[in-house]
């Protein structure tokens, strides 16, 4: 899956936000950003507006006495993305703190993603992820989830906290920019509804030292990431030909124990993080469950005068792990037609709707990254502030040396003055015939610029 970035390495320092206070209990703040897409269309090989808009975004913060806080992030967007008008207003955050000595409640709409890591983040089941989101800040990829979260500080470096998700919230799918047949149709999704015996839970302990900063994840609940599950299938019998596949985004509950840590070594840092994770319902008869799994990530930064350096592995062994029965593939092809006539079965009948199930199993696996046992990713990021840290150089680069996909992102900002900033970047990803990003590379890939003011 795409990786989450979830410690801002590439969010640049330029881009915080200045809050004015209006009075004792009362601060506002936000920005204005317009932004821009440019990327080539693979259905006419042309360059066009990917994505191009205009954004607003207003930061309230609230104080009522010691005890209560409050903090509402609001965001207004006009514009155009993938050939499709927009006009959207999203609630991101709203959230309320109550505060009481060593306790603290919030409650609301939160984004707190788990993990260390600057890249991947194996451990991180709490906070879903919208990969497709055109914006040139990594932190945007996240979703707010409605929520509930206690901590209990135990003393100065320990902290005990659980968090409560009784509202289903998905990540969103790269299924959009994969080209599909048009007899493909999705369905209303099959999300747990709002019963309590649906919820998820969270639980995280945190040890904060001078020499090593670790943390300890137990999650048991819904995966943000669905599966994609099969409905139906139609087949006209006189022509062999599909006239329907109906497939659904299907939700399924996991189980996971985390862990991660951080040491300092003057000016180097240490990090890792590995997770465990094991779906809840056997997977057979359910091509939309995946394997159980065990993923990690190790990754060392340097910091300089002016430039940051960051090499990091990360990996996944696949347990239970069988080999694939099908091609990956959210479609049905006449030579499965053919080949059921041969061996005397009705293609019309449920021999057809179990190889489907197989190639979309398939492609699931493909997604998850499970089709190997095991699977290894390198990556190195180079970062540079220059001109009292007016001027920042990005460049990431991931490459997967199992499936040999490749990402890039290189991104370049400005600060003319205080609170403008001026960047622009090119995001890309490249992979081998049949991979997932020669799917969406292709309709995803483009250069950016953006002009935005805080205030």
């Amino acid at each position: 899956m795409p990786p989450a970035f979830s410690q801002g390495l590439f969010e640049s320092s330029l881009s915080g936000v200045h809050e004015n206070e209006v009075s004792n209990s009362i601060t506002l703040g936000g920005f204005i950003r317009s932004v821009a897409y440019v990327g080539n269309n693979p259905e006419n090989d042309l360059y066009y507006f990917q994505s191009a808009y205009a954004q607003a975004g207003l930061l309230v913060g609230a104080k009522a006495g010691s005890w209560a806080t409050a903090r509402a992030d609001l965001r207004f967007r006009y514009g155009t993305e993938f050939g499709h008008p927009v006009s959207e207003i999203i609630l991101r955050e709203a959230y309320v703190d109550l505060s009481a000595g060593p306790v603290d409640l919030r409650f609301g709409k939160l984004i707190s993603p788990w993990g260390k890591g600057s890249v991947f983040n194996p451990a991180e089941k709490i906070t879903p992820l919208d990969p497709t989101v055109r914006s040139p800040e990594e932190d945007d990829i996240y979703l707010g989830v409605w929520a509930m979260r206690g901590r209990i500080n135990m003393g100065s470096s320990m902290n005990l906290t659980a968090t409560w998700k009784p509202v289903y919230q998905a990540s969103v799918l790269l299924i959009d920019p994969i080209p599909l047949p048009g007899y493909v149709n999705f369905l209303d999704p099959d999300y747990p509804g709002p019963e309590l015996k649906e919820g998820s839970y969270g639980i995280n302990y945190s040890l904060h030292a001078p020499l090593l900063d670790a943390s300890v994840y137990w999650f048991d609940g819904y995966s943000h990431w669905p599966g994609i599950g099969f409905d139906s299938f139609i087949l006209d019998s006189a022509t062999f030909s599909p006239i329907a596949l109906n497939l659904r985004e299907q939700a399924y509950r996991i189980r996971m124990l985390g862990i991660d840590l951080s040491i300092p070594v003057n000016a180097w840092i240490i990090r890792a993080e590995g997770a465990w994770s094991d779906p809840v319902d056997g997977r057979a008869g359910s091509e939309y469950i995946p394997f159980p799994e065990i993923s990690y990530t190790a990754e060392i930064e340097r910091s300089g005068t002016h430039m940051t350096w960051l090499g990091g592995y990360y990996g996944k062994y696949i347990m239970e792990f069988e080999a694939p029965a099908a091609s990956p593939s959210l479609g049905a092809d006449l030579q499965q037609f053919y080949g059921l006539i041969q061996q005397g079965l009705d293609p019309v009948g449920g021999a057809m709707d179990n190889l489907i199930k197989e190639n979309i199993a398939s492609f699931n696996r493909l997604y998850n990254y499970q089709l190997e046992e095991f699977y290894h990713m390198a990556y190195f990021v180079g970062r540079g502030n220059f001109l009292r840290d007016r001027l920042e150089i990005v460049f990431p680069v991931i490459y997967s040396i199992t499936t040999e996909e490749w990402t890039i992102r290189p991104g370049i900002s400005w600060l003319p003055w205080d609170g403008m900033k001026v960047s622009a970047g090119f995001s890309g990803m490249y992979g081998p015939g049949s991979s997932l990003y020669d799917m969406v590379g292709p309709v995803l890939n483009a250069a950016w610029l953006s002009f935005k003011l805080t205030f």
